[in-house]
């Protein structure tokens, strides 16, 4: 007998925010300033290997407790010039 068995599933990919710099933002679940500028890419896997992007975000993540908020378009405005923002 043969047997197909395929590991599928979803997975969320992070990467800095390349043109809105390192600027550390205020996260008000921790209270520290630890969170940083993200996208976000979720995707379906097979085996671990991203094969289908699904969806696309930006936000601010926190490196300490892990909470996210997205980013409107003046959040990243702000973050542009150098000017941090928070995690509500």
């Amino acid at each position: 007998m043969d047997f197909c068995f395929f590991l599928i599933g979803f997975q969320e990919f992070n990467k800095p925010l390349k043109d809105v710099g390192n600027v550390a933002c205020y996260c008000g679940h921790c209270h520290n300033q630890s969170a940083h500028a993200i996208r976000t890419i979720n995707a379906i896997t097979i085996f671990f290997i991203p094969l289908i992007p699904f969806y696309y975000s930006k936000r601010l993540k926190c490196d300490i407790c892990g909470t996210s908020g997205d980013l409107d378009s003046q959040a990243i405005d702000r973050l542009k010039k150098g000017e941090p923002v928070a995690i509500g």
